[in-house]
């Protein structure tokens, strides 16, 4: 029997998949998208429907809509990976990524800020506010507006990743301006610990919350979240650096303290999961602009930019013409 060669050749340096495997392993990207896309798509109906859903055990339907949004963020991540790993990155799968992401990461955390500061507006014995671009009320108006700021500005963020985009992991070190997913993980993150200090719910502290802290958070709430979405999204669009948590962080040779570091990080999630999600997320957000505005404020000369750098690209070439 003559022998054939296979059809496919792995290098030493290289290792690679076989053909029919990496065809296979590409379907699984396209899933990874589309769950995305359906846990936000679950997460809508949790937080329009609050007062009809039977709340689970996660803290109620706007908890809920977080933890589904942290589940999509986990997909999202997947996606990227799992398409790199097999080979198979395409303009189509980013254009799928970014169709999901819009809606997940975009409409979602808009919408369910809207949702929860109306309801808590109306716990606390605020007569109703009508949340919309017509709403009779200044404020109800006012808080449309800002979430409409929001959508917009991570539509223009992921558009302009997808006219930036290179395929290949060293174009995924670090980003300019916030990514969509780190922006509506703020919002998640903010939501669940809320929901978690309600009576009734999960505590985020081993012990009974304080009276006096609980009023105080519900009192601040629904002020506080309005400005923390009208600054997130304008990090979405500003030119800071954000670096890409998983491929810069957890990829290749670490130091043994990355590794320390990590487990306590994990402790502390299992310790005090809402809490500790909450200020880690908050780190990333927010640290870059202020670290920014303090080397601005001793006019210290800006390091190069890393994403600047990976793309190989002008810093004014960073903002396409719209």
């Amino acid at each position: 029997m003559r022998y054939r060669e296979p059809h496919w050749r792995r290098e030493p340096w290289m290792p690679m998949a076989p053909t029919r495997l990496r065809k296979r392993i590409s379907i699984l990207p396209t899933l990874m998208t589309l769950g995305n896309l359906l846990c936000g798509f679950a997460a809508l109906g949790y937080a329009s429907g609050a007062g009809s859903v039977e709340a689970p055990s996660l803290g109620g339907p706007y908890a809920a809509a977080g933890y589904l949004i942290f589940a999509a963020m986990v997909l999202d991540i997947l996606d990227g990976g799992l398409a790199r790993l097999a080979r198979a990155t395409s303009d189509f799968g980013t254009e799928l990524d970014s169709l999901a992401d819009v809606v997940t990461f975009g409409v979602v955390p808009a919408f369910l800020c809207l949702k929860i500061v109306s309801h808590v507006l109306a716990d606390g014995g605020a007569p109703a506010i009508a949340i919309s671009p017509v709403a009779e009320s200044m404020l109800g108006r006012f808080y449309w507006i800002i979430a409409a700021i929001y959508v917009a500005c991570a539509a223009l963020r992921l558009a302009r990743f997808n006219t930036l985009n290179q395929h290949g992991l060293e174009a995924h070190l670090a980003f300019k301006g916030l990514p969509t997913p780190g922006a509506a993980g703020v919002v998640a993150a903010s939501v669940i610990f809320f929901e978690a200090l309600r009576p009734g719910s999960p505590h985020v502290f081993p012990f009974n919350v304080p009276p006096v802290l609980g009023a105080a958070v519900t009192k601040l709430f629904p002020y506080a979240m309005p400005v923390i979405l009208l600054l997130l999204a304008i990090l979405m669009v500003s030119r800071i650096s954000y670096g890409h948590l998983i491929n810069q962080y957890l990829r290749g040779r670490k130091p043994f303290s990355y590794v320390v570091r990590a487990v306590l990080l994990l402790l502390l999630v299992l310790w005090q999961p809402q809490l500790t999600v909450l200020i880690v997320i908050y780190i990333y957000a927010f640290y870059p602009p202020v670290h920014a505005a303090w080397r601005k404020l001793l006019r210290r000369p800006e390091p190069p930019s890393l994403a600047a750098g990976v793309l190989g690209r002008r810093a004014e070439d960073d903002y396409p013409p719209v």
